[in-house]
């Protein structure tokens, strides 16, 4: 217990934000695994729900979340590279040509940015 309460208030607002990152990415995870259990061909299914309402990759910015939380965490001494971004559009991108119907008000993954 002794060791929690040395934590300064970098390190919790950090540990929040990370949680919250955490939990909403396996959420998001567990919304593209439901796509595959209820269906009897090998067609992909378009995700919807939750940020998936706005994003074509709400799981990599829970994932981006999960980093910032991290920086925050360590007082901004540690930089977290990541190429979720890229790989976000360019799944934004394969959704919009795979699919006539797909949502065109949707985001790559930074909602009204990307």
């Amino acid at each position: 217990l002794k060791p929690l309460l040395k934590l300064g208030w970098c390190q919790w607002i950090g540990a929040v934000i990370f949680i919250w990152g955490s939990l909403h990415q396996i959420w998001c995870h567990a919304i593209l695994g439901l796509l595959h259990e209820h269906k009897n061909s090998d067609e992909y299914v378009i995700p919807c729900g939750d940020w998936f309402s706005r994003l074509s990759c709400p799981h990599y910015l829970a994932e981006l979340v999960i980093y910032f939380g991290m920086l925050i965490a360590s007082g901004g001494s540690d930089i977290l590279i990541t190429n979720l971004s890229f790989a976000a559009v360019q799944t934004h991108k394969w959704y919009l040509q795979k699919f006539e119907d797909y949502p065109r008000s949707r985001y790559a993954i930074i909602p009204f940015v990307c």
